[in-house]
């Protein structure tokens, strides 16, 4: 593990007070809060003025992409090596934190850190084509110090919702919902879904506070193509948007309000308490005072890549919360975390490595005894044939008509089979003996008067009674013999007209047979594609149809006018220049495949050879670890070298032109958006109704789609806007789909969200109620807000 520092960032809230007291040093990580002293407090006055306190970084009157590139970025590629990552903003209500992490409703580029972390994900899960990625989605919410999952089918609290620690220490929250997500349109549905179940209520210094702790957990899971069923890399990042402290004397809150202010103020005060006793390097951290501690447990002191965001709002009337929040954020960078990549330890994964380490192993043993001119030799678990054969050698080994030349000596496992075999028979005769020497007890202790003729006959079981007599007789068994144990006689299994007991009965076969042939494969609901050239095809292009006068006007603007003329050369050469890094990325991925096919038909051969017993004949080589190797083994391990060389030069070359293919698309769609503009703009300066005139002429042109297969005005409004947005900013069409998915309630945009009834039953439910109540009674009295 890699001890690493939390990183503490400061954003400023703009403020038209320009005699605050927060003054921003000239490094941009220095901060410094002067307090006037009261002149009430007589001539001796001892009270400090300044205090001054250094950071990581100050934003002020910063953009949310910079904000999310100074806080969040790095955080973001560290998820994507496989380390945990927690971004929390801490400070006041009012002060911006819920605007840096989920944004305001102003639109796309207001989102925040969420959205932007979000983006940055699938952005590099479709970047690194080498290796394979699951993405699951959580959300949390810690209202009044219960559990609430924001993204379960019955939001609401639940007991099977607890903070718990696995086996390495790990915090996790039981019963919490995760979401698999596949696209970045998907996540961000997830999101602004679990936006609307949050908890939120105004008073005098926020008209939307949050009167509860959220935790936004992306978890990713990766995997290398190359042994995709055996490594995972598991890694999560936890976006928290802290409730802002209140002084309740300044928001002025009563009844419900007042209650989930003290709720969120005191377990504020305990997460102070746990880092004061972490700076401290206290023996004992009180993790588990409240659930907020209990989550954040890896973020302050875990295995975590941490960085907080103090908000402060440097207006005069709040100069004691600004200086509070400072204060904590100061203490918070001098804690330390203990960064590592989180392997996976899944048995069954680590089942799968060995069995392929094994068969790997068992293939160079068979190499090796091939190359060194030895006989085949089996490295299995022995059959039972075999282990018959060893107890027999062993049996004859012991009786001295083996010699000890005969003992297996081609593998340790025989080895050690036939040691176990020896060990066996030894315990066998000495159980025979025993038996023998207790049975001449009991026999001389029994017999006074009739002792045998030969005293070493007295153990068989078959005691002759005439010996004198000669010839064939029939014995006299003893007092003590008893048959031999049924376990040693095999008998059949089963009825005798019976069937093996793996067969299946003719009825029951014919019967799954008739059913196999009945049922035939699943058909679609609806066979139709939908295309251009199908009815919805058809619809699209009655829409989008636009007739030949205009097409021709488009022509001549980008052919006569200087303007347009410019605007049309500038498109094409990003065009131009799009289609050929496409070009190239197309054959440069075609490469990427034909050498990764290469390798794996060059891999499976050399497999084939060592495994298969080639001889070493001819001029060979020698292989990584010194072994011998045929002439044909060894051109392919060469060919095999020189396939992984061209695999990894046409990937980077691969890499290096995706990479160039954003900035690309980019020129291309300001291009192209620029020229529609302009083309807008000359159309409209020659004749204010030019494009109605189109617009109706194009519905009345011959053969049109009837009225009945036409879209309405809000889908054909819907498609025009989708089209818009992708030709102006093409990454913003997930997040607009994800908002219309949605409804349209994004963060911060005032939407009204799922009522409280419906979504949280219990506790929120009583406290919507509360609320209400409390409202109504207000404007009861007059004094309504």
């Amino acid at each position: 593990m890699v001890k690493t520092a939390v990183k503490v960032f400061v954003r400023t809230r703009p403020t038209a007070t320009s005699g605050s007291g927060l003054k921003i040093g000239t490094d941009g990580q220095s901060v410094s809060v002067n307090i006037p002293k009261d002149q009430a407090a007589g001539l001796v006055n001892n009270q400090q003025e300044s205090f001054s306190f250094k950071f990581d970084g100050v934003l002020d009157n910063v953009s949310q992409e910079g904000a999310f590139s100074s806080v969040a970025h790095e955080v973001v590629d560290s998820l994507m090596a496989g380390y945990n990552g927690t971004v929390f903003c801490y400070g006041q209500t009012g002060a911006g934190k819920t605007f840096t992490l989920s944004g305001g409703g102003a639109g796309y580029a207001h989102r925040g850190i969420i959205p932007r972390s979000i983006h940055q994900v699938f952005r590099e899960v479709d970047m690194r084509v080498d290796k394979m990625y699951r993405v699951h989605v959580s959300y949390l919410e810690i209202y009044n110090e219960q559990l609430y999952d924001l993204l379960g089918e019955a939001p609401g609290t639940s007991d099977t919702l607890a903070v718990l620690e696995d086996a390495n220490n790990a915090t996790y929250v039981r019963g919490l919902t995760l979401v698999p997500v596949r696209s970045e349109e998907e996540a961000l549905a997830q999101f602004f879904l679990g936006e609307q179940g949050r908890t939120t209520a105004g008073h005098v210094l926020n008209a939307e506070s949050s009167r509860s702790h959220t935790v936004f957990t992306l978890h990713v899971e990766m995997r290398t193509s190359e042994a995709a069923s055996e490594r995972a890399v598991l890694s999560k990042l936890n976006l928290v948007d802290l409730a802002g402290s209140e002084r309740t004397k300044k928001t002025g809150v009563t009844g419900q309000s007042l209650r989930e202010a003290q709720f969120i103020n005191r377990s504020l005060s305990f997460l102070e308490q746990t880092v004061n006793a972490l700076s401290r390097r206290d023996s004992y951290i009180p993790y588990r005072q409240t659930k907020l501690t209990a989550v954040l447990r890896d973020a302050l002191g875990g295995n975590c890549k941490t960085v907080m965001v103090a908000n402060v709002w440097a207006e005069p009337s709040h100069t004691e919360e600004t200086l509070s929040t400072l204060r904590f954020a100061s203490r918070v960078r001098t804690l330390t975390t203990d960064l590592a990549v989180n392997e996976s330890s899944d048995p069954q994964l680590l089942l799968r490595r060995y069995e392929r380490q094994i068969k790997e192993l068992k293939a160079e043993l068979a190499m090796r005894d091939t190359l060194s001119g030895k006989a085949r030799v089996s490295y299995d678990d022995p059959s039972d044939d075999e282990l018959r054969e060893l107890h027999a050698l062993a049996r004859r080994f012991l009786a001295g008509e083996a010699e000890v030349e005969e003992l297996p000596v081609d593998s340790i496992k025989r080895v050690r089979e036939a040691f176990k075999a020896l060990r066996a028979v030894h315990a066998a005769v000495r159980g025979e003996l025993a038996s023998v020497v207790n049975t001449l007890r009991r026999t001389e202790d029994g017999r006074a008067a009739t002792a045998p003729d030969d005293p070493s006959q007295s153990g068989a079981v078959g005691e002759l009674d005439a010996r004198a007599a000669g010839g064939f007789t029939v014995g006299r068994a003893p007092l003590d013999a008893r048959p031999p144990p049924r376990s040693e006689v095999s008998y059949p299994v089963g009825g005798g007209g019976g069937s093996p007991s793996g067969a299946r009965p003719p009825a029951l076969a014919a019967q799954a047979s008739t059913l196999t042939d009945d049922a035939g494969p699943l058909s679609s609901p609806s066979g139709a594609s939908i295309g251009l050239s199908g009815p919805a095809g058809g619809r699209l292009a009655a829409i989008f149809a636009v007739p030949g006068d205009r097409n021709a006007v488009f022509r001549r603007y980008k052919v006569d006018v200087p303007e347009g003329r410019d605007a049309a050369a500038s498109l094409k050469a990003a065009s131009t220049a799009l289609r050929d890094c496409r070009t190239a990325i197309r054959s440069l991925g075609a490469g990427v495949n034909e050498a990764k096919r290469r390798i794996d038909d060059l891999t499976a051969a050399v497999a084939m050879r060592r495994g298969g017993g080639a001889g070493a004949a001819g001029a060979g080589g020698a292989g990584a670890d010194g072994e011998v190797l045929d002439s044909e083994t060894y051109g392919l391990v060469q060919e095999l070298k020189a396939a992984k060389s061209r695999y990894r030069t046409d990937f980077d070359a691969l890499k290096a032109a995706r990479e160039e293919l954003e900035p690309l698309l980019q020129a291309a769609a300001v291009a192209r958006a620029g020229l529609l503009e302009a083309f807008d703009r000359w159309a409209g300066a020659q004749s204010e109704g030019l494009l109605r005139r189109m617009a109706t002429a194009g519905r009345a042109m011959p053969g049109a789609p009837d009225e009945e297969d036409e879209l309405d005005a809000g889908e054909a409004f819907e498609r025009m806007q989708m089209a818009r947005i992708t030709e102006r900013d093409p990454d913003s069409l997930a997040y607009h789909a994800a908002l219309k998915r949605t409804g349209g309630a994004g963060p911060g945009a005032g939407a009204p969200s799922r009522p409280a009834t419906v979504a949280a039953p219990g506790a929120k439910a009583a406290a919507a109620a509360s609320r209400k109540q409390e409202a109504t009674a207000a404007v009861n009295r007059g004094a309504g807000r």
